[in-house]
């Protein structure tokens, strides 16, 4: 041992090199062997974390379309599977949701069907579509597997939802057909560099993938990839993919349609940080061990000043004097360089934590702004940095708002003063909340969107420009439009109310100007002339005629007013509830029109609410009073359906009918009777629909 310190400094550091560098090779190939693993179990844990992600969003996509399709198979023109009265949600469910082809309302049968596209799909291609036999079994949403569309000649998954009626029994199905390309492009279209996700059905044919979805939709899986996903579930394995790569596989089932997803990084790129960390290294350790062995013979000169320098220098900043830096006056060039490296460093940890406070300042701004989307502008107030969900808040990509000052893009509610004024506030370099802005997008849509602002300064105290958020508050607008558009409905309901009762008030007041009051001048004429009569006048027949003139004034006097009593209020609806103030208004109108009505009633004990009762029964009243006027029918029938839910009233005649859509275009020429009855079903709660083809008769059903 004193013989090795005797050999000079350049040899002993040669020799502890040559015997460092055996354990040194070993512990890289060690690291090697562990870069690997540990590159391979976070490649692992990313790929189930891509696969459970991908099942996830599309379990919950297809539990969103379950509960939709479960609140529009509940809809009441949908459960009456009617192809003549086709649910206007047939049509705009496609055209708000692009991703599915079609939605179409069949009944069992494959009648009555009710679709978005004007090409009706056959009975035959319906039940062709996988999924459609165990959907007529089903109790809830049933998911195909692929398919050729029939008529869209896209690629397809078909939703089936049973309809039921009133007995809860399936009479008819809803189908709606997604296209998987666009579907995997929505959902699979930002995915991290080099993964690749597939999901395919139950019988092996892929439905989506994150590349090439159109050349590889409706291809079957490899054998191994389906073999794998069934042997190994939870773990993940290497295997080549449909396109020749090896990769690192995971999957993952979508338990509510049967479809397995498998997702997968290439082999390659999960070991090239390893092993590109591999040969860094290696080469690094070869330089330093080059450079020791030939510099080794400098170490041994003037070694402990520099060390001693910076050990203090250290100290110092450990210590928490950050200003302290690395004093030498000589020494190697290596620990010249160590020094002027430390030295840069601290002043590298200054900068950062100066840049590091004014990020916090930033972000702590921005966190009490609560915003959908960040933006910055220079000081001449063009945007430099958009960042966020701007594309959503206001439907112009965040590049587009680059280089531009904001009023340089269109908006739609404001006016070049409304900008002015803008312009002065920022150039007072005042901060600004909620400036909303109305913009319509490439796609055509408008939305709303509120933006707040803050001006910046230097350090010096020079404007720099402004930092704001954005907000999308076009749901707000859209409920405060929605809720205008109700109040000036109410208002507009109102004010025909009081239409139709003045309407009430003339007749009942013609009524007694035309009948009641002659009546009682006459009677008063009668009297003047009776009392004013002499003994031997009034044994005269003709003193014997004005008496029974007067009986019969007085009796038909009292009948008018009778009449006006029950047109106000029949009493028959207090005792004999509507089916009997309907029977015996339908009576009283046969004999007075010459008309046949018929009353259909099954439950007619069934009372409702008396102000409900009162309303329908003024709805069959101006019902039939429409068909006397205007249908020139030989038979009218009423039915009430008292014990169903919704309550329903159908009034139908024979008679010549009429074109709906010109007679109800207008107010004014649809008369007031119809807007009466329509009216009165909406203040109910309920709903009134008019059906009629000229030369065939019209059919009025109100539904509560």
């Amino acid at each position: 041992m004193r013989s090795f310190y005797r050999l000079s400094v350049r040899v002993q550091l040669m020799l502890l090199l040559l015997a460092v560098l055996v354990p040194m090779l070993g512990v890289l190939f060690y690291q090697l062997e562990h870069g690997h693993r540990a590159a391979r179990d976070f490649a692992s844990e990313r790929v189930r974390l891509l696969t459970r992600a991908t099942a996830g969003n599309l379990d919950k996509l297809l539990g969103g379309h379950a509960a939709v399709l479960g609140r529009i198979a509940q809809r009441p023109m949908v459960m009456a599977l009617d192809s003549s009265a086709c649910d206007p949600i047939t049509t705009e469910f496609v055209k708000l949701y692009p991703e599915f082809t079609n939605l179409v309302v069949q009944d069992l049968e494959g009648h009555n069907d009710c679709s978005f596209l004007e090409r009706k799909i056959t009975r035959e291609q319906l039940r062709s579509i996988p999924g459609f036999s165990e959907a007529i079994e089903g109790s809830d949403m049933t998911v195909g597997d692929a398919t050729l569309g029939p008529l869209s000649q896209h690629w397809i998954a078909v939703l089936f939802h049973p309809v039921r009626d009133a007995g809860g029994r399936t009479t008819g199905l809803i189908s709606l057909p997604m296209d998987l390309v666009q579907l995997g492009d929505r959902l699979l279209g930002d995915l991290p560099r080099g993964a690749l996700v597939t999901v395919y059905d139950k019988s092996g044919h892929i439905l989506l993938r994150s590349h090439d979805s159109r050349s590889w939709t409706g291809r079957p899986v490899p054998a191994e990839l389906r073999a794998l996903a069934s042997a190994r579930p939870e773990d993940v394995a290497v295997a080549t993919g449909v396109d020749g790569i090896q990769r690192l596989f995971a999957f993952a089932r979508v338990e509510r349609a049967g479809w397995t997803v498998v997702a997968g990084v290439p082999t390659v790129d999960v070991f090239a940080d390893s092993n590109a960390a591999f040969t860094a290294g290696t080469l690094l350790a070869l330089l330093i061990l080059a450079l020791a062995l030939g510099l080794a013979w400098r170490i041994g000169l003037g070694i402990v000043r520099p060390i001693d320098a910076l050990s203090r220098a250290a100290a110092d900043v450990a210590a928490g004097q950050t200003a302290t830096r690395v004093q030498m006056d000589s020494g190697p060039r290596e620990l010249w360089a160590v020094a002027q490296q430390f030295n840069g460093m601290l002043d590298a940890r200054e900068h950062a934590l100066s840049g590091l406070r004014a990020s916090e300042e930033r972000f702590r701004t921005l966190a009490d702004l609560s915003s959908d989307w960040y933006w910055e502008q220079d000081a001449e107030y063009r945007c430099v940095r958009v960042d966020g969900q701007v594309l959503d808040g206001t439907g112009i990509p965040g590049e587009n708002y680059v280089g531009k000052m904001r009023w340089e893009l269109p908006a739609l509610n404001l006016t070049q003063d409304d900008w002015d004024r803008h312009r002065a506030m920022l150039e007072a370099r005042l901060p600004f909340r909620h400036f909303e802005i109305l913009r319509r997008g490439p796609d055509g849509k408008e939305r709303w969107g509120a933006v707040s602002g803050t001006p910046i300064f230097d350090a010096e105290g020079h404007f720099c420009g402004y930092r704001g958020v954005g907000a999308d508050i076009t749901e707000r607008k859209q409920l405060e439009q929605e809720r205008l558009r109700l109040s000036l409905h109410i208002e507009e309901l109102s004010r025909r109310m009081v239409q139709s009762q003045e309407e009430i008030r003339r007749r009942f007041s013609r009524e007694l100007h035309d009948r009641t009051s002659p009546n009682l001048a006459a009677l008063r004429i009668n009297l003047d002339i009776i009392t004013k009569a002499s003994p031997a006048e009034r044994s005269t027949a003709e003193f014997a005629g004005r008496v029974e003139d007067t009986q019969a004034l007085i009796e038909d006097t009292t009948i008018s007013v009778r009449e006006i009593c029950a047109e106000l209020h029949p009493p028959v609806i207090d005792c004999g509830g509507l089916l009997g103030v309907v029977q015996n208004y339908a009576r009283q109108f046969a004999r007075r029109t010459g008309l046949r009505v018929l009353v259909e009633c099954p439950h007619g004990e069934a009372r409702l609410a008396h102000d409900l009762e009162l309303a329908l029964f003024r709805i069959v009243q101006e019902a039939l009073t429409n068909c006397a006027k205007h249908a020139q029918a030989r038979t009218v029938t009423v039915q009430l359906q008292l014990d169903s839910r919704p309550v329903v009233v159908i009034v139908t005649d024979d008679g010549v009918g009429f074109d709906v859509e010109d007679t109800m275009r207008s107010r004014h020429t649809a008369g007031l009777g119809l807007i009466n009855m329509r009216e009165t079903a909406e203040f109910a709660g309920g709903r009134f629909t008019l059906q009629s083809v000229p030369g065939h008769g019209a059919r009025i059903c109100v539904e509560i």
